[in-house]
């Protein structure tokens, strides 16, 4: 918040190191380009801990960076039991690759204590992590984030979205069948876009996991979960 990119990042490793001081438990791997050239290309810091007094759901996304040194916060993040947003585990790396995301999520599920029952994972639907997140989380359930797909939905009616949005939601068939009919009485070309990602990757209704609701938005401000 104070001062220049080139001090606040001089202070990583300090910082970590006190954390650590505080809870023992805390894990971060910080690498450099070279013995000379201090400037870290990637760090991590999740808490090793159970999570037990969680809510069962992993999101995972990231971010570009806007700053001088650039790159992408790649982020896993969870909620509380107060609905509250409670930050897992973070990277920053310089571009976002599969080689990247291997990593980040590698050493974040080798100190990802998990819960006694299963758990979701919630992402978007990128090549890139599609690709890597089954192998670490192989006994998850895997959703894909409802506030992406109806971005991407292939239509210029925002209506569309609207009502996609309201049946990700949706807690009974009779709602769930009223969006979808209203997508299919207006867009037809969204809605064959809809009908090719699974609903139980996206629907509240549908999902596997029938002990909790999920509300399948993994943005930082639309992931909401909820009993």
């Amino acid at each position: 918040m104070r001062g220049s990119f080139e001090h606040a990042y001089q202070l990583l490793t300090n910082y970590f190191a006190e954390v650590r001081l505080v809870d023992p438990d805390f894990v971060f791997d910080i690498q450099t380009t070279s013995s000379k050239d201090k400037r870290f290309t990637r760090c991590f810091g999740p808490p090793q801990k159970t999570y037990k007094l969680l809510r069962p759901v992993v999101m995972i996304d990231k971010t570009f960076l806007k700053g001088r040194y650039r790159g992408t916060l790649l982020t896993t993040i969870t909620m509380d039991p107060s609905n509250h947003i409670f930050p897992l585990a973070f990277s920053i790396i310089d571009s976002e690759t599969t080689e990247s995301w291997t990593y980040f999520l590698e050493i974040f599920g080798a100190n990802f204590h998990g819960y006694d029952t299963r758990f979701v994972v919630i992402y978007v639907r990128n090549p890139r992590i599609i690709n890597v997140v089954p192998k670490v989380f192989p006994f998850a359930i895997h959703t894909f984030c409802a506030f992406h797909i109806s971005n991407n939905i292939k239509t210029t009616l925002e209506s569309t979205m609207i009502a996609f949005r309201m049946a990700a939601e949706a807690l009974t068939s009779i709602d769930f069948d009223k969006h979808m009919n209203t997508i299919q009485n207006t867009d037809l070309v969204g809605l064959q876009y809809i009908l090719g990602i699974p609903k139980e990757t996206w629907s509240n209704l549908y999902i596997l996991m029938s002990r909790y609701v999920v509300t399948l938005y993994c943005s930082t401000y639309h992931l909401l979960y909820e009993k």
